[in-house]
């Protein structure tokens, strides 16, 4: 069974984050939604978790983390597998190596970026990475224990594994898929104009960015 871990505050924001990921995982596997103000419970019938996003801050830090640091332990100590996306890549990272790794970014994110990945268990299938980015706060000054797997032409990390293990983390996002990606920027440069000089968009056709949901599938089997 798939646990979600979801970080993310606004209410709103959450379930379309949760409908983005029952498109992609709930059909096929069994899977639950953990949110900031549930009970944490017992985790051991999970095999995989999955940190979401989130308007939250690795560099800042929060009062969740706490929580957070306790589901990811017996992730980490019980050998099962973990897929961190952009907050979740972050913390993950921040997780295993300390605050000294995560930082506020010189150059934030937003809109479609190519990620160019190396070969990995968690690309599978996929020949090429098109991905809406969305984000303020970076990884970098990984140890050696960390094994970059994707970048961008920006040279910023945007994926890992760590230990060659079962633990993974991306900085864009696979669980959108073009039109969703794109209404959800939408909606952030309304309530943030200025986040506009930010933007990219780097994709050929909207149908570019169909094989990201492939990351997820390969993530739920591994």
């Amino acid at each position: 069974m798939i646990l979600i871990l979801n970080t993310i505050e606004n209410e709103e924001n959450r379930q379309r984050f949760e409908c983005c990921m029952r498109d992609y995982i709930y059909p096929e596997h069994q899977v639950k939604d953990l949110n900031l103000r549930a009970e944490i419970g017992n985790l051991d019938n999970f095999s995989h978790l999955l940190v979401s996003g989130s308007g939250l801050s690795t560099v800042d830090g929060s009062d969740w983390e706490v929580k957070f640091f306790e589901v990811i332990r017996h992730f980490v100590d019980n050998n099962k597998a973990i897929l961190g996306i952009c907050y979740g890549h972050q913390l993950l990272a921040k997780y295993l190596c300390g605050s000294s790794c995560v930082r506020r970014s010189s150059n934030p994110q937003f809109g479609f970026r190519y990620i160019q990945t190396s070969p990995n268990e968690l690309f599978r299938g996929i020949s090429g990475i098109y991905s809406m980015v969305a984000h303020f706060d970076e990884v970098s000054n990984l140890s050696d224990e960390f094994e970059v797997i994707a970048t961008d032409d920006e040279g910023m990390i945007q994926g890992f594994q760590y230990r060659n293990s079962r633990i993974w983390g991306l900085q864009f996002h696979p669980e959108y898929d073009y039109f969703n990606g794109l209404a959800s920027w939408e909606r952030k440069i309304r309530n943030n104009p200025e986040w506009k000089k930010y933007y990219k968009n780097t994709v050929p056709t909207y149908s570019s960015a169909l094989a990201n949901k492939i990351i997820l599938e390969n993530f739920a089997k591994l």
